[in-house]
Formats: structure tokens, C-alpha cells, sequence
């Protein structure tokens, strides 16, 4: 899309507007002398002529490009303003429609934002919300499972030590001992019965995960 050239007048008014900073001379530049005065590069001043920058003396066939440093830095400066302009609408509609969300009032400028942006915006504000309120009150399964298998872990090596510490201190006769391992054993074998049930259920532990609940 052709950008219209600016008027005299037009030019004059951004000048007014945004003159040079204090310090700095005006003069006549070409293309690569404005880049490095504008500590950019030749294609973004090409690209900046093309959607509109004032130029004095268009380049072309040997000629070069004719610059106005004041009227190419008022005119940049002018853009950057409309840019900080619409971040800032963009913005104000963004904390407009967040505290709509939550029972304020939106206000008109959640107009600025078209369906994609507003879409997005819902979609994290909800997100946000669901995991400040689950926050407290939820723990990460690999927690979890780390937690089980450090209880377990000792209950394991409890009950697997238990017959010999009771026969040493009881004197137990061997059947006797062999009677507590057998129910020791069913202990266990019933503990890991009803976390490998749980975890199946929940359908969130990998089967290598629910093996090292026991394993030493």
C-alpha cells in the first residue's frame, strides 16, 4: 500500500513537535549516513522511506538519497509516539478485560483488542486463576510418589527386620518366627497391592514409578 508523501506544512508541524535534541546541527544526510545517525540500518531507513519518511531528493541511477536529519528524526520520533500510544491502549485494554474477569468494569477499550488477543488473554486469565486456587491444595505426583517411597522404604526394612530383633530379644522359638515373617511378608505384599491399585486407578504413575515404592 503506497503511503501518501507528507506536506511541507506537515513536515514544518513534526518538526515543531520533535525538533533535534539540544546539542545536535541540522544537515543533509544519504541513506547510510542517517543509518549510522540513527544507530540503525540501511535496510530499516529504506524501509522506513518506503512507508512514509520525508525525503528531500529521492535517490536513484548514481544519485543518492537526500535526507533531512530533522525531518526524518521528527518523523520517527512521531511514529515511536503513536507506537507507545498503541502499547499503551493495548495495555489499558488488556488490564481492562483482566478486571472485567474478575467482576469490574471492562469499559469500551476492550475494543482495541481483536477476538484473538481477547480469546488469549481469557484463556491465561482463567488458567491463572484454576492454579491460584488449586495452588494450596494440590502436590506434584513425583512428590508424592518420592514421599510413599521413603515411608514405605522404612516400614519395608521395619517389618523385614522385625523376626530377628523379636527372637533375640523373646527367645522365639522357630516356628514362631517363621509364623511373624509370614505375616510381616503379607504386610508388605499387602501395602504394595493397594499403592500399585491406587496409582492405577489414577492412572498418573508409570509402571517403573510404582515398582521403586518397594524396591530397595
Amino acid at each position: 500500500m503506497d503511503t501518501p508523501d507528507l506536506t511541507q506544512s506537515q513536515i514544518d508541524d513534526l518538526v515543531a513537535r520533535y525538533p533535534l535534541p539540544d546539542g545536535v546541527g541540522d544537515c543533509v544526510m544519504n541513506r547510510e549516513e542517517l543509518a549510522d545517525a540513527l544507530a540503525t540500518s540501511m535496510n530499516t531507513i529504506t524501509a522506513w522511506i518506503n512507508a512514509g519518511m520525508p525525503v528531500q531528493q529521492t535517490g536513484g541511477q548514481g544519485k543518492p538519497y537526500e535526507l533531512r536529519l530533522a525531518h526524518c528524526w521528527a518523523w520517527r520520533q512521531s511514529k515511536k509516539a503513536d507506537e507507545d500510544l498503541r502499547s499503551a491502549e493495548v495495555k489499558s485494554a488488556q488490564a481492562a478485560l483482566r478486571l472485567a474477569l474478575v467482576g469490574g468494569v471492562a469499559g469500551d477499550s476492550i475494543e482495541a483488542l481483536d477476538p484473538k488477543a481477547r480469546r488469549e488473554i481469557l484463556a491465561v486469565q482463567i488458567e491463572h486463576e484454576r492454579f491460584s486456587a488449586q495452588r494450596k491444595q494440590l502436590m506434584r505426583r513425583a512428590d508424592v510418589a518420592e514421599m510413599l517411597d521413603q515411608i514405605f522404604a522404612m516400614v519395608r526394612d521395619t517389618m523385614e527386620a522385625a523376626p530377628d530383633r523379636v527372637e533375640r530379644i523373646e527367645a522365639m522359638p522357630p516356628k514362631a518366627v517363621q509364623a511373624f515373617i509370614g505375616i510381616c511378608d503379607a504386610t508388605i505384599d499387602e501395602l504394595r497391592g493397594r499403592i500399585d491399585k491406587f496409582w492405577l486407578d489414577h492412572r498418573e504413575v508409570t509402571i517403573a514409578e510404582k515398582r521403586d515404592l518397594f524396591d530397595a
